[in-house]
């Protein structure tokens, strides 16, 4: 069989200044794919930086012979490329990228062009990519189809800031009805971009006139959702699957909250994963199938979530790979082969076992770390780290966008389904990492 997996980027990627690197390395992962199905042929196609394809080390010179880098930002041409290797099957591996997340939606439309063309392609519809990039879109689509979704208003820009400045308009009746209903809703609020990445730019308000005020500012800079903050624990999931072939819901993983009480994406910890009755994990499981059912998720999906009161609420959908996608590798003792562990969620190949066993594990994030300090680190650091992956922007002006070291833990205990054991022993294992980096340093 021949398998292609590909991926886009809509975006300029400075290859000289903006270093990812991972251990162990996509390359690594690459050759021990080809030497465990030696019967099969794997392309990849992808676009700089790659990610979950590519090295750094691979810019210049692929190292593996079938690894491509496709330069137009043209989405037909792209999908004509990858049809040019007649694949039985593609599947699309989307990232993400600043500052809109919508690398999934093109990722669909090459899909499209490559399924006119006759390529059977794993990879969400437009519509589908759609409704997810566009969080208005999902709040909308949750609440139509009875899921437990924050109340939320949504702000138009133009409306908001244009309408009063027409001459002939004296008062401006959109910003006063919009600010009506925002009196409605339960404080605290939670104000964030309908088309941007991850938590970047949330701004959490205590009153109203505090919501007035950020949208009265420049801050407010584009479409906005006004959402009620739904006060809980804040967890996350990944679905794999095909309508087809039936989909993989994977146990959730608590992530840490900074001081204004939501997950920051560079320095949030992952946890997991969990599976004790307290949290309604079956009917949790129910409602994502649900979920994936309705929407005819077609790959790889991660979910936000949030349990409060004994309920869990959907508050974001991402139709692509995330930053859990490693976590769980590592959990399934799959971070060696991560394709591996796709082909058989895909029902592309046969799983080597019929049930998923996780072991616990924690993803955290620290100051990124350079040249033989990072080399030190690899060879010095606890048997329990699994994975690591650094991202180092060199050309970056402010200290948080500099980069930092993601690094992932996992230990195999004799009670998993204990969250008190589980909880010793990653505290274990983080004093153990810290101690054993510090002495590098």
């Amino acid at each position: 069989m021949k398998i292609l997996f590909y991926s886009t980027n809509s975006n300029a990627y400075d290859e000289e200044n903006y270093i990812i690197t991972a251990r162990p390395s996509w390359h690594e992962q690459i050759k021990t794919l080809t030497e465990t199905f030696p019967e099969d042929e794997f392309i990849f196609v992808t676009q700089k930086p790659g990610m979950f394809i590519a090295d750094y080390e691979d810019f210049k010179k692929p190292r593996y012979e079938n690894l491509y880098f496709a330069e137009s930002e043209d989405t037909n041409v792209f999908a004509d490329f990858c049809c040019s290797f007649s694949p039985d099957i593609a599947v699309a591996l989307s990232f993400w990228a600043a500052p809109y997340d919508w690398l999934p939606l093109k990722d669909a439309l090459a899909a499209e062009k490559m399924r006119e063309k006759g390529i059977k392609v794993i990879c969400h519809s437009v519509e589908t990519s759609m409704i997810c990039f566009d969080k208005y879109k999902t709040a909308v689509f949750l609440a139509k189809n009875n899921f437990n979704v924050p109340h939320s208003v949504y702000v138009n820009h133009d409306l908001y800031f244009c309408a009063g400045s027409k001459k002939d308009v004296k008062c401006n009746v959109y910003k006063e009805s919009i600010l009506h209903e925002i009196r409605r809703l339960k404080l605290p609020l939670i104000i964030k971009d309908t088309v941007g990445l991850s938590s970047y730019g949330m701004q959490v308000v205590n009153t109203y006139g505090e919501a007035a005020c950020y949208l009265n500012s420049k801050k407010n800079n584009s479409d906005r959702i006004v959402e009620e903050f739904i006060e809980g624990i804040p967890f996350g999931t990944e679905i794999y699957g095909t309508k087809e072939n039936s989909y993989t819901i994977f146990p959730p993983l608590q992530f840490s909250i900074n001081q204004y009480g939501i997950t920051s994406p560079k320095q949030s910890i992952k946890k997991g994963p969990y599976y004790g009755s307290e949290y309604n994990i079956n009917e949790l499981n129910a409602e994502l199938e649900r979920l994936a059912n309705i929407l005819c998720l077609d790959g790889f999906a991660q979910v936000d979530l949030i349990f409060s009161k004994g309920k869990w609420y959907i508050v974001e959908i991402n139709t692509r790979l995330s930053g859990m996608t490693t976590t769980y590798a590592v959990s399934l003792e799959k971070q060696n082969c991560i394709y591996r562990l796709f082909l058989e969620l895909l029902g592309i190949k046969k799983a080597e076992n019929k049930k998923y066993t996780f072991n616990p594990v924690i993803n955290v994030k620290r100051e990124k770390m350079q040249g033989e300090e990072f080399d030190a680190f690899l060879q010095k650091c606890p048997e329990s780290v699994k994975f690591i992956n650094q991202v180092d922007n060199r050309n970056a002006k402010q200290e948080r966008e500099k980069g930092y070291c993601e690094i992932i833990l996992s230990d195999k205990i004799a009670e998993p389904v204990s969250l008190e054991n589980f909880q010793q022993q990653i505290d274990k294992s983080i004093n153990a990492l810290f101690s054993d980096a510090d002495s590098l340093n």
